[in-house]
């Protein structure tokens, strides 16, 4: 039965759960993973952009081949109209070899010709038995059409299955068109110079007509094609280079960084393209690498986090443990007490039940009701270590007042001291004794009286000074009654010292000290 009463009493708190750590865990988690995030995503974009600006310059190294090739190529087709002259377009020997003197050196696997105004090759530099006609060529109509210069798309000859694109110059001017002088550029030289780019096994490397139609291609194109329906290809009619993130290649199925430059001066475009995930296979290279540090680094965090967390919620359960004994300590204290109070009380009511004579019986009373007040203060405030002297002497001094029934004024006046329990109780029968004497002998028989209660603080000392204004005690008197004997015994136990003279009454003053050391020397 007690113990369901002690358990209705104390309640308990609930489960110690420490949650700042596992908050600080998580907001730290979530700010390295958080930061992760953004520099994964920013190494992200860096791997890209470091892609587009790589993709821009090969470009812009491709653009500045061409034109280096292009201009070569136009000053040869230049010497061989200069060469050929007035003359009449033939496969004469002296015509001929004007024009081996005109062209010079041209790159190995380089081949020119002479067409004359029907389409008739009258010379080439090829190996060929045959020389085709052509005549229904489209590069070969432009020019005859008024063009001066142009090129042909890729695989624009018979040779199938050796790529290359046609640069042809117009002889004659106005509507004296006499005959065509071209070069044929074989894809395998343009291959073996951007090989030396090392752009990646999956990206490419082409040039492209101003309408579009591919003219070369690493790695090789096996027939011609028009990438004027490319997402890209709209961006260069806009500006003379840039780039663009081509989804799939509708020449291989790829997606790739396509960049285009524009060929000066020229009605080309040179284009590299480099494999997206060329471009990002450093990029996840790189974050592999940085996920073998970071990982195991998080995993020790999280592992770290959660072992304070045992520890924390370890000691805050060992912490509640001894909350809920406090907590018991302080009832089973309070139940003390207040048994004990209820002890006296019943001590109190036995006495008021004895034949004893009235004044004896009151005093009693009076003594009890003071040893029950310094209890019932305890497990009122839960001040089990000390107790609060003013309302304690306050209702001590009322108590004694009303019982006497008498028109004194009470004049209160304590200092905020606390004492322990072995302090508060003889100071309260030491108060209850000079108190009922003051109303006892000097209020007697008076119609108005005035007591007066001081308490306060010297130094280490505290100093009670009870003084009345009645008669005041005989010079001779001597005092040896109950009431003497109790006041010096408890002047003792508070190692204390303690005087009575009169002074316009009687004047009652204790010093004892207040430190526990001191009143041990004492």
């Amino acid at each position: 039965m007690r113990n369901d009463r002690l358990s209705g009493l104390i309640r308990p708190h609930g489960s110690a759960r420490p949650s700042l750590p596992l908050w600080l865990a998580g907001v730290l988690t979530a700010v390295v993973l958080g930061f992760g995030a953004l520099t994964v995503y920013e190494n992200y974009n860096n791997a890209l952009r470091e892609g587009e600006a790589r993709a821009v310059s090969s470009a812009h190294v491709v653009a500045a081949h061409m034109e280096w090739m292009m201009e070569a190529s136009d000053l040869a087709l230049r010497r061989v109209e200069a060469a050929i002259g007035g003359r009449p377009i033939d496969s004469s020997a002296e015509l001929i070899l004007d024009l081996e003197r005109a062209v010079g050196e041209l790159p190995a696997g380089f081949e020119y010709a002479i067409l004359d105004q029907d389409g008739e090759t009258r010379f080439s530099s090829a190996p060929d038995d045959v020389l085709p006609n052509h005549v229904d060529r489209p590069y070969f109509q432009r020019l005859k059409q008024g063009e001066i210069l142009t090129f042909s798309r890729l695989l624009d000859n018979e040779r199938a299955g050796k790529p290359a694109f046609i640069i042809a110059r117009r002889i004659g001017t106005g509507d004296d068109f006499r005959g065509v002088a071209s070069i044929t550029i074989p894809n395998d030289n343009l291959d073996r110079f951007w090989a030396s780019m090392n752009l990646g096994p999956n990206s490419t490397i082409s040039v492209i007509r101003d309408d579009g139609w591919l003219v070369a291609r690493r790695p090789l194109a096996l027939q011609p094609i028009n990438l004027s329906t490319t997402e890209w290809y709209p961006l260069t009619r806009e500006k003379p280079t840039g780039f663009h993130h081509n989804k799939v290649s509708q020449i291989d199925g790829f997606a790739r960084i396509v960049a285009f430059w524009k060929v000066q001066d020229w009605p080309l475009i040179a284009l590299a393209a480099i494999e997206r995930q060329e471009v990002l296979d450093q990029f996840w290279r790189n974050l592999f690498a940085d996920a073998m540090v970071v990982v195991p680094l998080m995993a020790i965090l999280l592992g770290a986090s959660f072992w304070i967390y045992a520890l924390l919620y370890r000691t805050a359960a060992r912490n509640e443990q001894l909350e809920h004994a406090v907590e018991r300590n302080k009832f089973l204290l309070r139940e003390i007490h207040h048994r004990v109070k209820n002890n006296l009380q019943a001590v109190l009511a036995l006495v008021r039940l004895q034949r004893l004579p009235q004044e004896a019986r009151d005093d009693m009373a009076r003594r009890i009701s003071a040893m029950i007040a310094v209890h019932e203060q305890i497990y009122n405030t839960d001040q089990f270590e000390e107790v609060e002297v003013a309302p304690y002497a306050t209702r001590l001094i009322s108590d004694i007042a009303s019982g006497y029934d008498m028109p004194v004024k009470l004049d209160l006046d304590f200092a905020p001291i606390a004492l322990d329990r072995d302090q508060a109780l003889p100071l309260g029968m030491i108060i209850n004794e000079v108190v009922s004497n003051a109303f006892k002998y000097a209020f007697a028989g008076r119609s108005e009286g005035r007591l007066t209660v001081r308490l306060h603080q010297e130094g280490d000392d505290l100093r009670l000074t009870v003084r009345d204004d009645g008669p005041g005690i005989a010079e001779d008197g001597r005092i040896t009654g109950m009431g003497t004997k109790l006041i010096s015994s408890f002047v003792r136990q508070l190692r204390g010292k303690s005087e009575l003279h009169n002074d316009n009454g009687a004047v009652f003053t204790l010093t004892a000290p207040l430190d526990s050391d001191a009143r041990e020397a004492a």
